[in-house]
């Protein structure tokens, strides 16, 4: 019985050891972005609201979706989603994962 609960706590205490900041980005939500098409609140409605968005004088804005888990025994899994928009249209997208 003591072994049980010995066993019970320590899995407690290794599952309670991960952290994740940001929603995980849905790979086929990636499918719908199109280059001269997709819009602002198209984006906002697939990824939810951006973590940053960055204006450019000309027009421009670069929009950042990040997710990332730190684990236990010091693994990390992280994904940033890169959107350049012009005119409320995307103009290219770049998703990098670590």
């Amino acid at each position: 019985m003591r072994k049980r609960v010995l066993l019970v706590t320590l899995l407690l205490l290794v599952s309670a050891c991960s952290n994740r900041v940001g929603h995980r980005l849905d790979s086929a939500n990636l499918q719908h972005i199109h280059a001269g098409q997709t819009t602002k609140a198209q984006l906002i409605a697939l990824f939810g609201q951006p973590d940053s968005e960055t204006p450019y004088p000309d027009g421009q804005r670069l929009l950042k979706w990040t997710y990332s888990e730190a684990r236990t025994l010091n693994t990390t899994e992280g994904q940033t989603l890169t959107v350049q928009m012009k005119n409320d249209k995307v103009l290219n997208y770049a998703l990098s994962k670590s």
